[in-house]
């Protein structure tokens, strides 16, 4: 029996042996992973991309002062006339790279803002050259960031800060300029975007203005019946403008938008993003739509209402979303801490369920009176109203950052509420008439005159657009 110890003993030693040997090897394999990253972060490889070949560029070109007229050969003239609310390439990037409008910035850092949509992660380095109207031209530094809400996909709505800081240059001398988005593997390439450099600073006059701001038209939208009801409600609720982007619609929702642009209340954007909505894209890249409807109102109203087009907020004891959202203010003392947006929690009310017998008018929302009887917790499902001058960064259902100082709250339901119109169940598939519910006909407030108004609106539109009522 003595040879059991000895074979254990030598069985050992060999697990032993193989153990020191991988242990060896993995390290071994470590420095050479070390060593080869060492060397290609000290040499740029061949097509210049590396971050010490893009430090050197950048320290070349940062904060040069040129003449902008070509002479010097050193910063190529723009390759077209600048454009706003285009989605408009950057060439030479790895990935895909857009960018779509362009903003002063003067809260948070000295800044020109671009609406931008890109990489997730590891998006591109890149630069901004601007063209000053004083005829000078300057490269700048820039910091890029993801919009938070992107569902982790792999592109995401994206702010490029193109930042003034040590250049000389204030953001209020940015208004006006032309700046273009670079790759900065080649800083020396013409560009292939340029953009409209457009002011944020608020008018004065406008503390107790409403304006709307919706999430892209998308799959040829079609709802005319209920546009011109959802339109005319907002107006007697007190909204005066409407924020809107086209992806696609139908012709007849087409003309019926042109009718409300002609009169001044729709500015109406195209929006054609060449990404992959809900594969590579959280849907048409609407937060870059929303970020943008922010920065692009912020110099026109006092307030904005970022909604779908089947939700309206209704208050409950005030005509008008404006003096709500100005009693709603008057609780806090002094007005300086009074929250800069309101969040109003969501209640569906689902088409498919029965109509009122008591409906007043005709109208989708004098005959769908039933709802949810609890409604959802705020942040979840929930809209908003804010004051855009005091936001930095806002998603679907709250406000993601606001301007230093600034904060949200909540509105009790028994105040207001969001109304949704939705016509199919939630979560799957699930049967509706089983969700507790309760009739709520606070829309019959305003049915009368929201009747005669879009009676009247109708007949306008058929003028010019005969097919959209038939």
């Amino acid at each position: 029996m003595k040879w059991r110890p000895r074979a254990v003993s030598y069985r050992a030693k060999e697990r032993a042996n193989i153990s020191f040997f991988i242990f060896i090897m993995f390290f071994a394999v470590f420095g050479v992973i070390f060593l080869t990253q060492l060397l290609l972060l000290e040499r740029p490889n061949a097509t210049g991309s590396s971050r010490a070949r893009y430090n050197e560029e950048l320290q070349s070109w940062e904060g040069r002062t040129e003449t902008g007229n070509g002479e010097t050969g050193e910063a190529p003239p723009p390759a077209h006339a600048p454009l706003d609310a285009v989605w408009q390439p950057v060439a030479g990037t790895r990935f895909r790279f857009y960018v779509y409008s362009a903003y002063v910035e003067r809260r948070t850092v000295p800044a020109v803002r671009v609406i931008a949509a890109t990489k997730t992660r590891g998006a591109d380095a890149v630069i901004c050259r601007i063209w000053l109207p004083d005829n000078r031209t300057l490269t700048l530094k820039t910091r890029v960031k993801a919009i938070r809400e992107n569902w982790n996909l792999k592109y995401s709505a994206t702010y490029v800060l193109c930042l003034l800081r040590g250049t000389g240059v204030k953001p209020q001398d940015t208004v006006g300029a032309s700046i273009s988005v670079v790759a900065a593997s080649s800083p020396s390439r013409p560009p292939t975007n340029l953009l409209t450099v457009l002011d944020t600073e608020p008018k004065s006059g406008i503390e107790e203005t409403l304006h709307v701001c919706v999430k892209p038209f998308h799959y040829s939208y079609s709802r005319s019946d209920w546009l011109v009801e959802w339109f005319e409600l907002n107006r007697i609720l007190g909204a005066s403008h409407f924020y809107m982007y086209n992806e696609s619609l139908s012709a007849p929702v087409g003309c019926l938008l042109d009718h409300y642009r002609r009169q001044g209340l729709v500015t109406l954007l195209p929006w054609k993003l060449p990404i992959i909505s809900k594969v590579e894209i959280r849907t048409e890249g609407q937060f870059a739509a929303f970020n943008d409807c922010l920065y692009r109102s912020m110099s026109a109203t006092g307030w904005l209402l970022v909604i779908d087009v089947d939700e309206i907020v209704m208050p409950r004891r005030e005509r008008s979303l404006p003096a709500l959202f100005t009693a709603l203010r008057a609780f806090y003392s002094p007005p300086s801490k009074a929250p800069a947006a309101f969040l109003f929690r969501n209640a569906f009310f689902y088409l498919r369920w029965e109509n009122d017998t008591e409906a007043p008018a005709p109208l989708v929302t004098a005959r769908k009176t039933r709802r949810w009887a609890t409604p959802h917790a705020l942040k979840n499902r929930s809209k908003y109203a804010l004051r855009p001058r005091d936001a930095v960064e806002i998603g679907n259902h709250f406000v993601w950052e606001h301007a230093p100082g600034a904060t949200s709250a909540g509105v009790p339901p028994e105040r207001a509420l969001l109304h949704h119109y939705r016509m199919a169940c939630e979560y799957g598939g699930m049967n509706c008439l089983t969700v507790p519910s309760t009739v709520d006909r606070t829309a019959h407030r305003w049915a009368e005159e929201l009747s005669q108004r879009v009676t009247a609106e109708k007949e306008q539109i058929k003028r010019t657009c005969p097919a959209t009522f038939t």
